[in-house]
C-alpha cells in the first residue's frame, strides 16, 4: 500500500520569508538561554572533575620532568 500523502501548492518564497523572519527571533529567544545554562552546567562539571584530578596530574608532570632531566 502507498503511503497517503497529500497534494499540497507550493509556498510562495514571500511567505517562507515572512515565516523565517518571525521564527527565527523566537528560536533565539527559547534556545540562547538553554545554550547558556548547559555551558554553566558543562564548565562547572568539567571543573569539579579537573579539580579532582589535578594533583594526580601535578604529581605525573613532575615525575616526567623528572625523567627527562635525568635521561630517564
Amino acid at each position: 500500500m502507498a503511503p497517503i500523502t497529500a497534494a499540497k501548492a507550493p509556498v510562495s518564497t514571500t511567505a517562507q520569508r515572512l515565516t523565517g523572519l518571525v521564527v527565527l527571533p523566537i528560536s533565539a529567544v527559547v534556545m540562547v538561554p538553554f545554550l547558556a545554562g548547559y555551558a554553566v552546567y558543562a564548565v562547572v562539571a568539567l571543573g569539579a572533575r579537573g579539580l579532582v584530578k589535578a594533583p594526580h596530574a601535578l604529581l605525573d608532570m613532575v615525575d616526567y620532568a623528572g625523567q627527562v632531566a635525568l635521561g630517564r
